[in-house]
């Protein structure tokens, strides 16, 4: 049915949620998903969801029954996807491979970039997608900038986000934490590990969003240089 959708609009379907989920949601979310990029969460509708699919109206609403119910979905499903590849990757942090497993986790975010950068290049002076739109094809990290920008500011939605995707997150941190600090003779009170804790993902988190607004290719040794500082997860330099 997507290819019926690619048949009546002339567009691409976006894919990302189908790749896991089987079935008539797995589509739903992901034309939801391009809808919000291009259009915004507040103008987009089930009409144009369900265009997207290439099924009627009153069919989406037999999956979900409304706008809001949609996003909460996609917030919850993709933030549970994410924040388990980071888990996977942060429970393989040791003090021995600390940086180049930080040049990893930043992989799929370098992708992102190189994606969009390149659609860029390739679109006419006279083109009139938005950043957001761009962003729909950037995998993952697409993903989470339509989830930073296409969530409207409410309590709902803000909480399904802590829940599915920062606070695990957080917790991934706070268990690598103790393994790295081991290497490097490092003792820390539960006060200053949380408070490193935030500035540590406040970096990884923010390379992840700033992109959308700067138009400079990323820079991936200035973040983790930072990263590691911030921790004191630096070797010491040999004194004669």
């Amino acid at each position: 049915m997507m290819a019926c959708a690619k048949a009546i609009l002339g567009i691409e379907p976006y894919r990302y949620f189908a790749d896991f989920i089987e079935g008539r949601r797995g589509e739903i979310l992901d034309a939801a998903l391009a809808v919000f990029g291009e259009k915004g969460y507040e103008a987009g509708t089930m009409r144009e969801i369900a265009a997207r699919v290439g099924v009627s109206e009153p069919a989406i609403y037999r999956h979900y029954e409304s706008k809001e119910a949609i996003l909460a979905d996609i917030v919850a499903t993709a933030g549970d996807r994410i924040s388990g590849y980071t888990r996977q990757g942060f429970a393989r942090i040791n003090g021995s491979n600390i940086k180049p497993m930080l040049y990893e986790l930043l992989e799929m975010r370098r992708r992102g970039v190189a994606v969009k950068q390149a659609e860029r290049a390739a679109e006419p002076a006279d083109s009139q997608s938005t950043v957001m739109a761009r962003a729909t094809k950037g995998g993952a990290g697409g993903v989470l900038h339509i989830l930073f920008h296409a969530a409207p500011h409410n309590e709902h939605f803000i909480g399904l986000m802590r829940a599915h995707l920062s606070q695990p997150m957080m917790q991934n941190v706070r268990e690598m934490i103790p393994r790295v600090d081991g290497t490097f003779g490092i003792e820390r009170s539960a006060e200053e590990t949380e408070a490193r804790i935030r500035v540590f993902m406040s970096l990884f988190v923010g390379y992840f969003s700033t992109s959308l607004f700067f138009d400079d290719p990323p820079n991936d040794d200035a973040v983790v240089r930072a990263m590691l500082a911030i921790m004191g997860w630096e070797p010491k330099e040999q004194t004669s």
